[in-house]
């Protein structure tokens, strides 16, 4: 397990940060290009906000970005996660503005934003960055919901739990990035995080194949148990 622990959630995010810009370096001087899948969520946001301060740090005119997952939403509503990533981040930076690929939440049926995001994914994504719910989400792939077993690139999934539908990467797409990163901060996401190292439990994100984990001590909490 590629476990990185930092002692808050913002040594956490700033970690991230860095890792961004020095991935985003490697990716330009390699191949042109980074492409890149954000996240919505708290510890995301504290890594956006982070990398706002990094402007020098990153090639951002060389910079495509993508969203892992989306909410049945408008870029406008505050639930939106192009809108976070958008307000904490993008508005902030020169990233070119036909650079920044939005799923389209407000789309119906969301099967056709599926299938209209998944045509213009670039053929390898360098970096996915992905969150954890407390309940072992990541993207928008929940427990017990079809997208846990849906092929292509970017499938509709219903929540029940949640009673909407969201827009999310499949297994499939995750896992052919060339890295994974997991953003896990706070004391609920410890006994997730406990069994997926412990190779136990069937939580979602342990379909996640090989991912980097930046981590808090909080959230680590329990690995020692």
């Amino acid at each position: 397990m590629n476990l990185l622990v930092f002692p808050t959630p913002e040594a956490t995010a700033q970690a991230a940060a860095e890792a961004f810009a020095d991935a985003a370096q490697e990716a330009v001087k390699a191949r042109g290009a980074f492409h890149v899948a954000l996240s919505g969520g708290s510890t995301p946001k504290l890594m956006y906000r982070a990398l706002r301060e990094m402007v020098a740090d990153v090639p951002w005119r060389a910079v495509h970005v993508y969203f892992s997952d989306e909410r049945s939403v408008g870029p406008e509503s505050p639930e939106s996660n192009s809108r976070l990533a958008y307000d904490e981040l993008l508005a902030h930076v020169p990233v070119p503005e036909t650079q920044i690929h939005r799923m389209e939440g407000e789309r119906r049926p969301l099967e056709e934003a599926a299938s209209a995001y998944a045509a213009l994914l670039p053929e390898r994504l360098d970096v996915v960055l992905l969150g954890m719910g407390d309940d072992g989400h990541t993207a928008s792939l929940f427990p017990d919901t079809a997208a846990l077993t849906a092929g292509g690139r970017v499938t509709a999934n219903w929540v029940p739990k949640l009673d909407t539908g969201r827009l999310t990467f499949t297994y499939d797409e995750i896992n052919a990035a060339r890295e994974r990163w997991l953003l896990v901060t706070g004391a609920g996401k410890a006994d997730v995080l406990r069994q997926v190292a412990a190779g136990k439990g069937d939580s979602p994100v342990a379909g996640v194949r090989d991912p980097v984990w930046f981590v808090d001590e909080a959230a680590a909490g329990e690995l020692a148990r």
